[in-house]
């Protein structure tokens, strides 16, 4: 048996911290590119979401448009410059959403499914209530994992 002398570590556990490092380093990135933020779920629960951020027009006009998938956990955070009512359309989109209009003080306000859409005229969605933010996840997310109306996001870091 090895004896372990003070200055001297062995190869094995230099290897083993090395390999521990990049695992934590791996595991802390993997939603590259996207926040998180949380939903408070109607049992108490955190919902964990990732999500990319849409707050110039640019990218709010366009969207989660043409994209063919979206990991479960993952979505699109639409932050206004003052909250109002923002009826969402589904041009060019081909993955059904659910549109989480959320007030300025982070409490869900409605909850809406929309279809796809690649032909003109889309029909629009118009929420029941004004959201400074709306969350774009994939169709059923929230009745999935229990988020109703009522229920809070916690309110990200200002852009």
């Amino acid at each position: 048996m090895a004896e372990f002398k003070v200055g001297k570590i062995p190869l094995a556990i230099i290897a083993a911290a090395v390999l521990l490092v990049i695992f934590f380093l791996l595991a802390q990135d993997s939603h590259p590119g996207k926040e998180q933020i949380t939903i408070i779920n109607s049992a108490g629960q955190p919902i964990h979401i990732y999500v990319e951020i849409a707050d110039e027009w640019p990218e709010m006009e366009k969207g989660l448009m043409h994209r063919e998938h979206l990991p479960e956990d993952e979505g699109m955070l639409f932050i206004f410059p003052q909250s109002g009512v923002y009826p969402f359309w589904m041009k060019n989109t081909l993955i059904p959403l659910d549109a989480i209009h959320i007030s300025q003080d982070g409490t869900i306000v409605d909850i809406l499914q929309m279809e796809p859409c690649t032909a003109d005229p889309c029909p629009s969605y118009p929420p029941a209530a004004e959201a400074l933010y709306i969350l774009e996840v994939n169709k059923g997310f929230s009745e999935r994992h229990g988020i109703e109306k009522g229920n809070r996001m916690l309110l990200p870091a200002p852009h």
